[in-house]
């Protein structure tokens, strides 16, 4: 029989002050310490390459594994990311944990011998409460996972006091592209009751079309993997692979791969008959990249020894000075709104100009919507008196068509064609998006006003029993100060939710509780609500014509 899905809201976390850790700041390697002994021809070859492509203003592609972090490297690489020399920053989920927790507590990994028998392995609160938090405000704002973790620490200096060897951090600060490439699943933060994995999945899919534009552009370049042996070489492989697919030349390239073993070439079994383990670095970054043209090396050796000599080697012993950081930008970095959906913005402003201060907030709620939609999720929507009435004309136009036809899939229009009724259903139903109103069940609203203390937990209450994360609550209050509203908010910031509000020009407490705020720039009710139908319709409009075509 089918399974249900397990529910991660009901995941116990323990404070990240109870974990015992096995890295730390004292770990980290300094600029000044001398390498160890380490001598490879390969090496040579690929720190002059670096040097090479730097000076004739090519690209630097630096790909890397968690063991980079975890072995104290990270101020070699900011270093180099300072200097110019690594032009793009790339890495698996597990190195944007460690990056992330080094930054707020100046440790990390923590010992698995003590915390899998009981299942507190990666159940740290802070960790996952706020990398989540980061990871949804980006992909709201149209940011990759790794800008998004970046500009959260860098905006947050009192909570991330050691950001300093923050390689996302870093990057932010520069405007060095530094991209986070997850395998959902496989990271500790995934286990987290916030887990939002439409906003994951957006943010890294967004990164990976970023690390295929650096890879489009790497002819004459140089493309470094350190001790990622499944992600790395298989991202870079599909990036290059799209980049070719769409005309790019990319052959003239120098691709290396720096590992901890030493595995042949050949996945062909022995002639002994035996198998040979297929060896994805040395096939996707070594051999396969480079069969246009171009060099490949393989060179074997622990990062502590292998990263700090290619350092050495590309930035001269004397010359480690480091400058400091570029100041964040004022604002956080947002793309502009194209195509229909930015069409149908701009033709609003021109209607009513006095709504034009919105539009930044509207296209962060729009983007939200896409995402939460995009990935099945559910938009709730609550108010009260108009603003129910509101919510329910919302959910009308979202739920069906609302400028244009929406057509079936393929696969639902088959479906239906199979039942007794199936052409009359196929030619009238058409797509929807999920939205519900929160509030209109009276059962519910008369037994929480005669069993609850407060009736107005009503509209929390419904919520909390039907809720997950990667919804979107759309909370709608003419004064903002709607107590229902303001719990059910509340509510969905608990269940880490993203809350969207729809307001006035004072925003008043439920703009306070809100990640996007949209406040119509009146204060008389009815004028508000007026204001209110024209944005909603936009919206409404804006996701027909990019979800729907």
């Amino acid at each position: 029989m089918p399974l249900n899905p397990v529910d991660l809201t009901r995941v116990r976390t323990y404070p990240l002050a109870q974990r015992h850790n096995l890295v730390c700041l004292a770990d980290l390697v300094d600029l000044e310490t001398p390498p160890p002994s380490f001598d490879s021809p390969e090496l040579e070859e690929v720190a002059a390459r670096v040097v090479a492509a730097r000076q004739a203003g090519r690209p630097v592609l630096w790909m890397m594994g968690a063991h980079v972090i975890k072995s104290g490297l990270s101020r070699l690489v900011v270093d180099l990311m300072r200097r110019g020399i690594i032009t793009h920053v790339a890495g698996n989920g597990a190195v944007s944990i460690h990056d992330f927790e080094l930054a707020m507590i100046g440790e990390t990994s923590e010992d698995v011998a003590t915390s899998l028998e009981d299942g507190s392995f990666g159940m740290a609160e802070e960790t996952g409460a706020l990398m989540h938090q980061a990871i949804q405000q980006g992909a709201r704002d149209g940011l990759g996972y790794g800008a998004a973790v970046g500009r959260f620490i860098v905006e947050h200096p009192s909570r991330f006091p050691f950001r300093d060897v923050s390689v996302l951090a870093s990057g932010y600060r520069l405007g060095v592209p530094a991209t986070i490439h997850v395998t959902i699943g496989a990271d500790i933060i995934h286990q987290h009751p916030a887990a939002d994995f439409g906003a994951i999945g957006a943010a890294s899919g967004r990164d990976f079309r970023i690390f295929a534009a650096t890879v489009s552009q790497l002819e004459g370049g140089v493309f470094l993997n350190f001790g990622s042996a499944v992600t790395g070489p298989e991202v870079f492989l599909k990036a290059l692979t799209v980049a070719r697919n769409l005309g790019h030349t990319v052959a003239d390239i120098t691709t290396a791969t720096f590992d901890l073993v030493a595995i042949g070439d050949t996945h062909s079994p022995a002639p002994s008959g035996e198998a040979v383990y297929y060896y994805r670095p040395r096939k996707n970054i070594v051999n396969r990249p480079t069969s246009l043209g171009g060099r490949g090396s393989h060179t074997t050796g622990d990062p502590r020894a292998t990263v700090p000599n290619l350092y050495r080697r590309v930035v001269p012993a004397g010359a480690h000075a480091a400058q400091p950081l570029a100041e964040p930008a004022d604002a956080p970095i947002r793309e502009p709104l194209t195509g229909g959906a930015g069409a149908i913005l701009e033709a609003l402003v021109v209607r009513r100009p006095s709504l034009a201060a919105t539009m930044p907030d509207v296209a962060r709620a729009f983007r939200e919507l896409v995402r939460c939609f995009g990935s099945g999720n559910t938009l709730y929507l609550c108010g009260n008196g108009g603003s129910v009435a509101d919510a329910l004309h919302i959910s009308g136009e979202l739920l069906k068509s609302y400028a244009h036809r929406r057509p079936l899939a393929d696969h639902v229009s088959r479906r239906l064609a199979s039942q007794p009724d199936g052409e009359l259903l196929a030619a009238n139903l058409e797509s929807g998006l999920r939205a519900t109103v929160l509030g209109i069940n009276p059962t519910l609203t008369s037994a929480v006003a005669n069993d609850m203390p407060d009736r107005d937990v009503n509209l929390a209450q419904e919520l909390l029993a039907k809720a997950r994360p990667g919804d979107v609550l759309l909370g709608i209050s003419t004064s903002g100060n709607a107590r229902n509203v303001a719990y059910a908010a509340q509510t969905a910031r608990a269940l880490g939710i993203t809350v969207i509000a729809l307001t006035g020009r004072r925003g008043g407490r439920l703009a306070e509780l809100a990640d996007i705020s949209i406040c119509a720039p009146v204060r008389r009710t009815d004028r508000v609500q007026e204001l209110h139908i024209l944005l909603y319709h936009a919206l409404c409009e804006m996701l027909e014509v990019e979800l729907f075509g």
